[in-house]
């Protein structure tokens, strides 16, 4: 907060020097606390009214989502205040620390939805217990209509402050529902969720492959990885009402997996796209093309973070995939037919969103870094400056390595995902007997595919050159040194059978609403006749 307060007086690169070290503090402290062991480190603070104080809880819970946000976080830029109020949010002992947290966090940009969650969450807790320290609500958790109650209200909250940071609202969920509502609750409380994380996953996959410009394709795809989060939280609440610890343990891991693929995925997309709009003058998708050979790092950046965010295999996002499923299958086997019904419909629609994703990366990449230039700005772009260029390649390498290794992005988070024994630091497992899946095997078998279709395609004979991603993209006349855009694929062509598909559902929909006026008047009919 000190730092925010002389971000006017003091040049910007002291500003960000300090904010840095700040981190680096937060994370040494964070990691020192993880190598501890298990335990609650309290500290009570006098802020407030006369003889009050606001107390902050160290716990397993809050060491994981401190250095997954102080570790990723400032290679967003994040301004000072920020990161300071998620502290606050996150290290939050009772209700009203949690509630400045969430307030600073709003910010005057985004305060209503903070005021909402803050109002929203208020009243849960004061419904949860007779006091809003969180010791006393985990000693008494609620039960009947008001934890029904309290399960609306948190939804809500952390719905409002999805739009602040979807970190910050995962955190909300399982530090109400899962931490201090109990184990006791019933099976149906995890069908909001699960619903929630479907829909959010196929919406924002669906937009992502239809939207125009960069940031908003990057920003639009990555909420598939923060649906797949919402799901695996839905499927621990099924696996905890029916006492299944091992299934509930997946299913948080999980969880815990796509949150960490979302945040560090985005964060590098969304600077590239920065880096691209910077290089290249311009963000739209039909005014970009042939990026690669003038800004190969950004390009290669990118690349691995829509290959990750995609959930294809060995990244991160395909092993919480991987945990998800699994999760999935084995809680199909609970509850009555409507609940497996729902399950079946949710992997059903975690399979279209993984599609859709694939599809949004592979006409971003392709339109904007291959092919050739549509203006003549994009033909000429700058690479990203140095500094950039090391934050690109540093948020890339950690994509990579956690993506080959996504056991070591489990280690944070063991102590309340209770994910020790399903995972290997070589592969992962859901269950003692179960088959693993191992990245790097992955990996070696990839890229073995990829040398044989190299020599084979570089075998001596003749040799012809032809332009990648051209599309029937012919020779440029000398009057368009830069060719004709239209006859080449863009982002409109790309997804026009998307569109005429999408086109198709409200002629569908009429008909049916035609079928049921005839089935309606036929059965009246029938009835006046019979009446006769």
């Amino acid at each position: 907060m000190v730092l925010a307060a002389a971000a006017r007086f003091v040049p910007r690169i002291v500003v960000t020097a300090g904010g840095a070290g700040i981190c680096g503090v937060v994370v040494l402290l964070a990691m020192a606390a993880l190598v501890v062991g298990p335990g609650m480190s309290t500290l009570e603070v006098p802020i407030g009214p006369m003889g009050s104080v606001m107390p902050f809880a160290l716990d397993s819970l809050a060491v994981s989502f401190l250095l997954l946000l102080f570790l990723v976080m400032p290679c967003a830029d994040t301004a000072p205040l920020p990161l300071a109020a998620m502290a606050v949010t996150v290290l939050a002992g009772n209700g009203l620390a949690l509630a400045v947290g969430l307030l600073l966090l709003g910010g005057a940009a985004s305060l209503r939805p903070a005021a909402f969650a803050v109002v929203c969450l208020t009243v849960a807790l004061a419904l949860a217990g007779p006091s809003t320290d969180f010791a006393v609500m985990r000693a008494a958790p609620p039960d009947g209509w008001r934890a029904a109650t309290v399960l609306l209200l948190v939804l809500a909250g952390a719905g409002a402050m999805s739009r602040v940071n979807a970190v910050v609202a995962t955190y909300l969920v399982l530090r109400v529902l899962f931490d201090l509502c109990g184990v006791g609750q019933p099976l149906w409380w995890g069908v909001p969720l699960l619903l929630a994380g479907a829909g959010i996953a196929v919406i924002g996959s669906l937009r992502g492959a239809l939207a125009e410009t960069l940031h908003e394709v990057l920003s639009l795809c990555s909420l598939n990885q923060f649906g797949m989060v919402a799901m695996g939280l839905g499927v621990a609440q099924f696996a905890r009402a029916d006492d299944l610890p091992s299934v509930a343990s997946n299913a948080l891991a999980a969880a815990w997996l796509a949150l960490v693929c979302h945040v560090l995925c985005r964060t590098l997309l969304l600077r590239c796209a920065t880096a691209v709009e910077s290089g290249a003058g311009t963000r739209r998708l039909d005014r970009l093309g042939g990026l690669l050979h003038h800004m190969p790092i950004t390009a290669g950046c990118c690349l691995l973070g829509l290959f990750t965010i995609a959930a294809l295999p060995p990244g991160l996002g395909f092993a919480a995939l991987w945990l998800l499923f699994h999760s999935l299958l084995v809680a199909a086997r609970v509850g009555d037919l409507g609940v497996q019904l729902l399950i079946v419909g949710a992997v059903a629609l975690t399979g279209l969103s993984i599609g859709l994703a694939a599809l949004a990366s592979v006409r971003l990449f392709g339109v904007v870094f291959v092919g050739r230039p549509r203006t003549p700005r994009a033909a000429a772009p700058e690479e990203a400056p140095r500094p950039v260029q090391l934050v690109l390649g540093g948020l890339a390498a950690s994509s990579g390595v956690l993506g080959l290794l996504p056991a070591l992005a489990l280690v944070p988070a063991v102590g309340w995902t209770h994910a020790a024994a399903s995972g290997q630091w070589l592969a992962l497992r859901a269950g003692a007997e179960a088959p693993g899946y191992s990245p790097l095997a992955v990996a070696v078998l990839a890229a073995l595919a990829v040398f044989a279709v190299l020599r084979v395609l570089r075998r001596p004979g003749e040799e012809r050159r032809e332009p990648a991603w051209s599309g029937g993209f012919a020779a440029p006349p000398p009057w368009l040194p830069f060719g004709d855009p239209a006859t080449q694929f863009g982002p409109a062509s790309f997804i026009e059978p998307l569109r005429r598909l999408l086109a198709l559902l409200p002629s569908a929909v009429a008909m049916r609403n035609r079928l049921v006026r005839w089935r309606d008047s036929l059965l009246h009919v029938a009835a006046a006749l019979v009446t006769r």
